[in-house]
C-alpha cells in the first residue's frame, strides 16, 4: 500500500507524495487546507506522485480555486503525465499551461 501524504519543505514549498486517486483526495485535501492556508505564495511539487487520475486532477484545480479566493499564488511543479492527459482530454489542460 502506498502511503499518500503532502508535506511542507520550506516557507512555501511543499510536496505530495503516494497516489492522487479516489481513494486518497479527500485525506490530501483535508491536510492541504491546513498547511496551505496562510500560505500566500505556493509552489506545489508533483513529481513524487505514483498514481493520479481524474479526482487528482480535481483536487489541483481545487487547490488552484482555494488559492484564487485568498489571492494566493499556486503554482504546481512535476505534473504527472497521466494527469495533463486527463486535463486534456477535459479540455482544461490551459489551466494548466501556467502550471498556476
Amino acid at each position: 500500500m502506498t502511503i499518500t501524504k503532502v508535506e511542507r519543505d520550506g516557507a512555501f514549498h511543499f510536496h505530495v507524495q503516494g497516489d492522487m486517486t479516489f481513494s486518497s483526495v479527500r485525506d490530501l485535501l483535508q491536510r492541504s487546507t491546513e498547511l496551505f492556508s496562510s500560505v500566500d505564495e505556493l509552489e506545489v511539487d508533483l513529481s513524487r506522485v505514483d498514481h493520479a487520475d481524474s479526482a487528482g486532477l480535481a483536487l489541483v484545480l481545487e487547490w488552484m480555486a482555494q488559492a484564487a479566493e485568498r489571492n494566493a499564488k499556486i503554482v504546481f511543479t512535476g505534473i504527472p503525465e497521466s494527469m495533463i492527459s486527463i486535463a486534456r482530454l477535459c479540455q482544461v489542460e490551459s489551466l494548466l499551461d501556467g502550471r498556476g
